[in-house]
């Protein structure tokens, strides 16, 4: 909160990027009391009316992103990485419902190692929240999703909701799950 006091002052020039990463062990140390509230946000933005933020996030459980997840925040680019946490439906539709201007690249990478299968996004609603991520952020041009299932005819919407403005969508084939009805269609 303090460093965003000081770089939204007028005296300053203007920033266009900043890179943020959030890791747990720093979590863990830390606490989150300091971090940028929604009011440090918009006085940032204000001076940096070009501002475009860049976030890298390492096994951050989805109660703290959703913390940190201010709606001010001018987010471009997000990339999750998680080796012990998954990440949930929840965060997603956060994003693409407060990103939605800016968002145009979304990273999912999940390493944990469960013998059960990859997390759901979905959670079993008739909604899922990276076909609502590609519909809501019409800047999208780059998803990733590697160790969480995508069902397939998910990953068919996605495609034709973002067409020729998605440069890369990138999704493990183990990630790719079909529907028993879609199965015995084919």
């Amino acid at each position: 909160a303090e460093m965003s006091r000081v770089l939204a002052d007028s005296n300053h020039v203007p920033l266009h990027r900043l890179s943020l990463l959030v890791h747990s062990v720093s979590i863990m140390h830390k606490s989150l009391d300091s971090m940028p509230e929604d009011e440090n946000w918009k006085a940032l933005t204000r001076n940096s009316a070009n501002l475009r933020v860049y976030i890298m996030v390492f096994d951050v459980k989805s109660d703290d992103m959703l913390r940190i997840l201010k709606p001010s925040i001018p987010l471009e680019r997000i990339h999750f990485d998680s080796y012990i946490t998954c990440v949930s439906g929840a965060v997603v539709d956060l994003i693409s419902r407060q990103y939605d201007k800016f968002l145009t690249h979304f990273i999912l990478m999940n390493d944990v190692i469960d013998m059960s299968g990859f997390p759901d996004l979905s959670d079993n609603r008739n909604e899922d929240p990276l076909v609502l991520l590609a519909w809501r952020c019409t800047r999208l041009s780059l998803l990733a999703v590697h160790g969480y299932t995508v069902w397939a005819h998910n990953l068919i919407a996605i495609a034709r909701l973002r067409g020729s403005d998605l440069k890369v969508l990138e999704v493990t084939e183990e990630s790719i799950d079909f529907d028993q009805g879609e199965l015995a269609d084919q």
